[in-house]
């Protein structure tokens, strides 16, 4: 339980100015000791924010070899005729398309002057992807070796996936 304080109702008039010299006071400087860390340091600044594509961990992605065995499948087709380039745009990364883009130009321009042949879609050799091996050197990185038979001729293509923006890319491919 509180007890009520009592206190003096306030002056409706203001206090009266003293004619009194009123005492004066002494301040001495004194200069503050030096302080632990360093005041000249400039302000931290927040981390930047990127715009750029965003690493994506392992565990949100899906199976890279399901992955890797559609992105081979794929190329082989576009390297076939059977398939427009543009479709592999959205699984390469830039500098990875334009290669392939390049190549198949230089291969074009090749077969127009006649010192190489590039089978048609007329050409319906049968694709056969067969064994899949998944190595992953880092967490959303796969390195992946896929067997494929085309025809006759069995090839290897090596592949890398990244996991960028919660999908996998793939920045490197080699056909052996």
């Amino acid at each position: 339980m509180r007890v009520p304080v009592v206190c003096r109702p306030p002056a409706l008039e203001p206090p009266a100015v003293s004619l009194v010299r009123p005492p004066t006071v002494q301040v001495r400087a004194t200069v503050p000791p030096e302080l632990p860390f360093a005041i000249d340091r400039p302000p931290e600044r927040p981390p930047e924010v990127s715009f750029g594509p965003q690493a994506t961990p392992r565990h949100a992605l899906p199976d890279p070899a399901a992955h890797a065995r559609a992105l081979v499948l794929a190329l082989l087709e576009v390297l076939s005729g059977r398939r427009p380039e543009r479709q592999l745009r959205a699984h390469l990364t830039e500098e990875a398309y334009e290669r392939l883009s390049g190549r198949l130009h230089r291969a074009r321009a090749r077969a127009a002057a006649g010192t190489a042949t590039i089978p048609g879609p007329a050409a319906r050799t049968r694709i056969h992807i067969g064994r899949t091996l998944v190595c992953e050197p880092a967490d959303g990185v796969a390195e992946v070796t896929v067997l494929a038979k085309v025809g006759t001729r069995t090839r290897a293509i090596a592949v890398r996936l990244e996991g960028l923006d919660g999908r996998w890319r793939c920045p490197v491919l080699t056909i052996l």
